[in-house]
């Protein structure tokens, strides 16, 4: 386990989360998301499943599990061996406890699941969009467009985010924000392979960078996202409240 693991769970705690009521998206992310199956297919999508293998944060969440993602309102529930994590839009919980999964259940069922679901997250309310010319990322240039938040909007609206886009074929290359609650500058994604999955392009392989360095970013951390499926039926709201037996976790938002 590379060094930066702890870094990394601190940066998940900036994630957003919030009931999503997609509309049109126009301007500087609009090939992008057509690129990637069009924001209409994505919204008649009302769950997501996948497997996970290899997320960089602990011991325990590294070894597979599988995720059963509310769309419409980002519930998530994750399933191993080990233990089940449960969000709920209100409360995020774990069974048997924390400890077996190595790290808070909020920020674990947010932040895993948000990656996922990009670019589509990028046309959530309160996002603000920017065309920001060009970066570079070992040698290439790409498209950069620049994402934050209003305030007030998500689990936190502190920080933004830099998505840089494949000139192309207009898909996401890569992305690198800045984690401001805990004082790190940046660090950095990059989407290694893409699943067509019912029309819609989502990631199937990603590396993790601590900070944004494009010309050399150093060791990274992959991680896989596997059996991915839609469906237009919502889950059960059921299997995303916590047991009797299990523990809560009270995290506060960050804005």
């Amino acid at each position: 386990m590379i060094k930066y693991v702890i870094s990394l769970t601190l940066v998940l705690l900036t994630l957003v989360t919030f009931n999503v009521s997609y509309s049109s998206i126009e301007g500087p992310l609009d090939k992008t998301i057509r690129a990637h199956g069009g924001l209409k297919n994505w919204r008649e999508q009302n769950a997501l499943t996948y497997n996970m293998i290899g997320f960089p944060l602990t011991p325990q969440v590294a070894k597979p599990n599988k995720s059963t993602v509310d769309l419409k309102n980002r519930y998530n529930r994750i399933e191993s061996e080990e233990f089940v994590v449960g969000f709920n839009g209100e409360e995020a919980w774990s069974v048997p406890g924390i400890e077996a999964v190595g790290l808070k259940p909020r920020f674990f069922s947010l932040g895993s699941s948000y990656f996922v679901q990009m670019p589509f997250v990028f046309a959530d309310p309160g996002v603000v969009l920017t065309d920001a010319g060009t970066a570079e990322f070992q040698g290439k240039a790409y498209r950069l467009i620049k994402a934050s938040y209003k305030k007030g909007t998500g689990h936190t609206s502190k920080d933004d985010f830099h998505l840089l886009i494949d000139p192309q074929s207009n898909r996401l290359a890569l992305i690198n924000h800045s984690v401001t609650e805990i004082g790190v500058d940046r660090v950095t994604w990059v989407f290694n392979e893409w699943q067509d999955v019912n029309g819609l392009l989502i990631p199937s392989k990603l590396t993790f960078y601590l900070g944004w360095n494009p010309d050399k970013p150093g060791e990274g951390a992959v991680y896989t996202i596997e059996n991915a499926k839609f469906s237009s039926k919502s889950p059960d709201r059921s299997i995303y409240e916590p047991p009797a037996d299990a523990e809560i976790d009270n995290s506060p938002s960050l804005h």
